[in-house]
């Protein structure tokens, strides 16, 4: 599955600049750190469910994106 949506999802919501991390990919997740607010925020991105979660633990916030990347 593709990486798009997180691409367009990350560029949208953070645009000045929006930046990604990867750690690691395969085909059917990617993991990393994504830039928000000045600060490197983990996320792991479920490319077939399209579900990005940012942050770990209790804490951890569970994000749902279309094929645009939009929530």
């Amino acid at each position: 599955m593709s990486l798009k949506p997180l691409v367009m999802w990350a560029r949208d919501q953070y645009p000045e600049p929006y930046k990604l991390r990867y750690t690691q990919r395969t085909p059917t997740e990617a993991r990393g750190f994504v830039l928000i607010d000045g600060q490197w925020t983990r996320f792991i991105y479920d490319r077939e469910a399209r579900v990005i979660t940012l942050g770990e633990g209790d804490s951890a916030q569970v994000i749902r994106i279309n094929q645009w990347g939009w929530e």
